[in-house]
């Protein structure tokens, strides 16, 4: 952290030479501004020049690290993030939204071949997963798929590790509970862009000690992967791997970070601006989501170096659980749902690196907003050669109450809740979502910077508008709290009829599933030649076709044998039952 810091006075602003050339779009020249010129050019000096916004970022990802949803490192966050917004000398709370019976912790994680060669591992495994039992080195088989293939090696499954990419024979589960192996594994999912990316989840966690899993599954990079099914090929194979994962076995806790910068006229009215906390554990979460969170934490920092004293409050929250379903602020939300209507706006951060260039909201307060960004406009590009406005305000006339990220939670309640729309050199979706490549050298210094002014900007203004935002035009989805996993399936049956993860069903003459010729019973098993079991992995797949492509190949299972599809990759989507975001 920065031990010292530089702070203008107000009769000293007029040296600070103004950071951009560009005029104000739309400024209204009959209204008096929302944010004293003086302070406008405090806050910009505050946020890039004089920025802490990447050494939160190198503390959170390099000292904490990954940081899943009931884990010790997301506790060790919250209390971090807890302490440096006292430090900005703001009220803060740790918010406990849940208890959960149990936690879980990733250590460190080694596999390698042993024989016939010698050749480390990349190696990563689902979270609430089983841990090996120290470093266990076995033989290795390939999966049987029949059970002539599980005959022949019958009598050497026991304790042994299986290479798993495809369905095995239907006879197997049965057999290894009564003779357990030292593990399942299976290559990572990559495409064509970036084949060796790994991403894993956490597709099932215990509620209780007595349901903890007791087979490790042990996921190994795509090249590796086909080496690995070459030598399983030519013969014996015996690898060792050590997957220290941990079970918290105690109750466990669960926070938001909830700071607020009060208001000095009508503090009872809500400014929020968010961003989720916890991450997966593969890597260190730094576009998902350390880059909101510290933008989030900076944005607080910048107004209170500034001395800037909002009309309304600005709450400025932390999320937990958002990987698993947006959970810590669906309880936010749910516990203060009577007073939801004294929340003007909520300014998500999610989705990575890049800079905030534009905002998405109900057309009734176009008007409104545009007085609010207008500081924005004379700011400069964080990428040079970039063309076009350095920020777009859009509007529409309705706002769909789904999403994928916690802004939701407040369209549901129909909150004006919105998300930043990004621009940059940084492939977020591709690249460092969810992957082993998620780590702090991806961040950009100079985009953290910019949007963490934007943001400061736009809760400022908004917070000294004449009336708050209306909700006009935000529609609800209803009060149903709908898991990832619904989602994800009313989307899979709403494009393909199905209703059991990937078997199609009820197929409708003018459906996806019916023009592309799949049939009742089909089970789909691989998408452009990449094997697929979950609906998880189907929708990565999907997310990953490669759109020049004339046509890719759909592989389903069809009664005894197999049937291959070939359809556009354009086709290849899921359609939306309602309102949200496709294949979230």
């Amino acid at each position: 952290m920065k031990s010292a810091r530089v702070l203008l006075p107000l009769g000293t602003l007029c040296l600070v030479p103004m950071l951009s050339a560009q005029q104000p779009a739309e400024a209204s020249v009959d209204q008096d501004p929302l944010i004293d010129p003086n302070l406008v050019t405090q806050i910009k000096y505050e946020g890039l020049e004089n920025s802490n916004v990447m050494e939160f970022l190198d503390y959170l990802t390099n000292t904490i690290g990954h940081r899943l949803t009931g884990s010790e490192n997301f506790d060790k966050a919250c209390v971090w993030a807890k302490g440096e917004f006292e430090k900005m000398g703001l009220d803060v709370e740790l918010e406990e939204w849940a208890t959960w019976p149990i936690g879980w912790d990733r250590g460190q994680w080694h596999g390698r071949i042993v024989e016939p060669i010698q050749m480390d591992l990349q190696v990563a495994c689902e979270a609430w997963t089983a841990p090996t039992k120290g470093r266990v080195r076995a033989k290795m088989f390939l999966v049987p798929r029949d059970e002539e293939e599980f005959e022949a090696i019958k009598d050497q499954i026991e304790g042994s590790y299986l290479y798993r990419d495809g369905r095995p024979w239907k006879g197997l589960d049965a057999y290894i509970k009564e003779h357990p192996i030292a593990g399942w594994v299976r290559p990572s999912r990559g495409d064509n862009k970036y084949p060796n990316r790994i991403r894993v989840f956490g597709r099932s966690r215990p509620r209780s000690v007595e349901k903890l899993p007791t087979i490790p599954s042990i996921v190994v990079r795509k090249d590796q992967a086909d080496e690995l099914v070459k030598l399983l090929d030519q013969g014996e194979v015996t690898a060792e791997f050590d997957m220290r994962n941990r079970w918290r076995r105690e109750p466990v806790k669960l926070h938001n970070v909830v700071a607020e910068i009060k208001g000095t006229e009508k503090p009872e009215e809500i400014i929020v601006v968010c961003g989720h906390l916890d991450s997966w554990h593969q890597a260190t979460g730094t576009t998902d989501n350390g880059t909101g969170t510290t933008s989030t934490m900076e944005a607080a920092r910048i107004l209170a170096a500034a001395g800037a004293k909002p009309k309304r409050t600005i709450r400025f929250c932390l999320w937990g659980g958002e990987e698993q379903g947006l959970l810590g602020s669906q309880e936010h939300v749910k516990r203060r749902r009577a007073n939801m209507k004294n929340v003007s706006i909520v300014l998500n951060h999610d989705t990575g690196t890049n800079w905030a260039q534009s905002l998405t909201v109900n057309a009734v307060n176009e008007e409104a907003m545009q007085r609010v960004v207008a500081p924005i406009m004379t700011m400069t590009p964080p990428d040079k050669d970039f063309e076009g406005n350095v920020f777009d305000l859009k509007a529409r006339d309705r706002i769909g109450g789904g999403g994928g990220s916690d802004h939701a939670s407040f369209l549901a309640a129909r909150v004006p809740a919105f998300s930043w729309g990004l621009k940059g050199r940084v492939d977020y979706f591709g690249y460092t979502w969810h992957s082993q490549w998620d780590t702090f050298d991806v961040a950009v210094p100079e985009y953290q910077r910019h949007t963490s002014t934007v943001i400061a900007l736009t809760a400022l203004g908004v917070a000294n508008l004449p009336e708050m935002l209306s909700n006009e035009g935000i529609q609800a989805r209803g009060r149903r709290t709908i898991s990832a996993k619904d989602r994800l399936q009313s989307a899979f049956g709403a494009s393909f009829g199905g209703k059991n993860d990937l078997v199609i069903s009820k197929i409708k003459k003018d459906s996806l599933a019916g023009k592309l010729g799949l049939k009742d019973g089909d089970e789909i098993q691989s998408i452009g030649g990449d094997t697929v079991e979950t609906l998880v992995e189907f929708s990565l797949a999907l997310r990953s076709l490669d759109p020049q492509k004339e046509t890719v190949k759909l592989v389903v299972k069809r009664g005894q044998g197999t049937a291959t599809l070939e359809a556009k990759p354009s086709d290849l989507r899921f359609r939306r039952r309602g309102r949200g975001r496709r294949n979230d």
